[in-house]
């Protein structure tokens, strides 16, 4: 059985269901950049939970690699972690985790397994270069002092939006977002669809076309007679903020000195202009002084 994750679920509900339903590995999937901070920080609890060994972890989602689940987190976990590119490859996962756990014998000098131990080392291997490269190029540079906040103009006129907080727009119609789907991410990242090299076979192009477009139009179909895409609705609205520092705080009421909602810190540039995200907010101390938030 496995336990998925979605970042809003945080890591006491996950253990607690696995827990309760003797889960055999948790599943966690990222959507978001965030995502990746919240799964090391999962996998950093269940250590301190002292429940690693008994839970192998499979990750993915568009948000994770290869790599940095393979490199990074596998050295935070003190179990099992492995990465799941799609849905096909974490079933292959389960069946090998599964059978281990059986007792069963999994076949470790197939072409498959020799294929992908021999991937991993040299993986291993090129992301132990590129630390060794950029300690070294670290090591070379000279300190720089980044500046409190870069040259952006910070007093700039403000626009008032029409309305505070979230509007709902419903009964928007299928064709004026299909168009923004984007097909590479679906048929390449989601579907798999992989062209062949060398002439030898279809090309990325070519399945595209005959594979990737078709079965589109046939959901997109199949969803619409079911009348499952009438309820396709947009969400989004405007609210009050300021910057202090690298942060942006959301206000609850657009006064300088309103509550604070929420709170996102973004990096700032270690060379060049030194830009952060929250350059281009209003500050607070500025606010204060036009009493705007």
């Amino acid at each position: 059985m496995r336990s998925s994750h979605r970042h809003q679920q945080p890591i006491n509900t996950i253990l607690e269901v696995a827990e309760d339903k003797s889960a055999d590995v948790v599943g966690m999937s990222g959507l978001l950049v965030k995502s990746t901070v919240v799964m090391k920080e999962n996998l950093q609890e269940m250590n301190t939970r002292g429940v690693a060994e008994k839970f192998p972890v499979l990750l993915g989602g568009a948000a994770l690699t290869r790599g940095y689940v393979e490199n990074d987190l596998a050295e935070v976990y003190e179990g099992e972690v492995h990465y799941a590119r799609d849905a096909f490859e974490g079933l292959r996962l389960m069946d090998t985790i599964m059978t281990t756990k059986r007792g069963g014998a999994v076949d470790t000098d197939s072409p498959e397994a020799v294929a992908a131990r021999e991937k991993e080392a040299e993986r291993k291997a090129r992301h132990a270069r590129s630390k060794r490269i950029a300690a070294e190029r670290k090591a070379s540079e000279t300190p720089v002092e980044v500046p409190a906040r870069s040259g952006v103009a910070a007093d700039v006129e403000v626009p008032i939006p029409p309305f505070w907080g979230s509007r709902i727009v419903k009964g928007v119609a299928v064709a004026d977002y299909t168009s923004l789907l984007d097909e590479r991410a679906l048929f390449l990242g989601q579907w798999g669809l992989r062209g062949v090299r060398g002439g030898e076979g279809p090309s990325y192009e070519d399945l595209v076309e005959t594979e990737g477009r078709p079965r589109l139009r046939y959901w997109l179909d199949r969803l619409s007679t079911g009348g499952i895409l009438a309820h396709a609705a947009v969400v989004y609205g405007y609210f009050p903020a300021v910057s202090e520092g690298d942060d942006v705080v959301v206000l609850t009421e657009p006064k300088p000195n309103a509550p604070e909602r929420f709170r996102f810190t973004f990096p700032r540039q270690q060379r060049d202009r030194f830009l952060c995200i929250a350059d281009f907010v209003r500050s607070r101390e500025l606010a204060t002084e036009r009493g705007q938030g």
